[in-house]
């Protein structure tokens, strides 16, 4: 059985771009801060919860309360409402996500550093339902790696397996490959806008898009 493990953002849905303009507006209108020049790569973990939370630290030196962290994921979701409309679907991705359900050797789950509820209001507005789906986000945990890890635990103790023959991970981010590497496990690298920032840092198994999909079969299938 091989399990597929997708990111959301900027692997299955063009949308990276709205999504930081919504996160850095957040701490804009709150807060009046200027996030305009962070670099979300120097951050110890891409993720929502750990990246909200350690800005407000840095600005304010101490962490947000329950109820201001409520208050910026609330508007957070707000702003992200606003802009759906402009998320798109990358090339085939919703194609080959139907092609892996309907085969009976492949498990399909999805571990994004964002919050639950932004994840299901991106994939539900290209009309991806991910509660069909075994799915853990940074509402599970501030670790991407755990967050992948409680993907691959859910999917074993559902289907009552001990193990897989493979398990492949899809991500747009060098942290994505990095937490592939910790977690020892297969990573292909999706580059929609064609930057190269993948294969340039070292990662062989490169898409643009979904459309070979007999190609990414045999990727994940090969690797036993």
């Amino acid at each position: 059985m091989h399990l597929i493990i997708f990111d959301i953002d900027g692997t299955i849905l063009d949308s990276v771009d709205e999504d930081d303009k919504c996160f850095i507006q957040t701490f804009a209108d709150l807060y009046q801060l200027d996030l305009g020049a962070v670099a979300w790569n120097d951050f110890k973990h891409v993720t929502d919860a750990w990246m909200m939370t350690t800005i407000f630290e840095q600005y304010f030196d101490r962490a947000p309360s329950g109820e201001e962290l409520d208050q910026m994921k609330t508007y957070y979701y707000q702003l992200l409402d606003g802009v759906k409309h402009k998320f798109k679907a990358v090339n085939n991705a919703l194609k080959f996500i139907e092609l892996l359900h309907a085969r009976t050797d492949c498990i399909i789950g999805f571990a994004t550093g964002g919050w639950g509820a932004n994840a299901i209001l991106k994939c539900s507005s290209v009309g991806l339902d991910l509660e069909h789906f075994i799915f853990k986000t940074s509402s599970d945990h501030y670790d991407r790696g755990r967050i992948v890890e409680l993907v691959v635990q859910e999917a074993r103790d559902k289907h009552k397996l001990k193990g897989f023959d493979s398990i492949t991970y899809f991500g747009d981010g060098l942290w994505d490959y990095r937490t592939t590497q910790l977690l020892g496990i297969d990573f292909v690298g999706v580059d929609i806008h064609g930057n190269g920032k993948l294969s340039n840092a070292g990662v062989e198994k490169v898409i643009r898009d979904y459309d070979d999909s007999s190609l990414i079969l045999s990727w994940i299938q090969d690797n036993n």
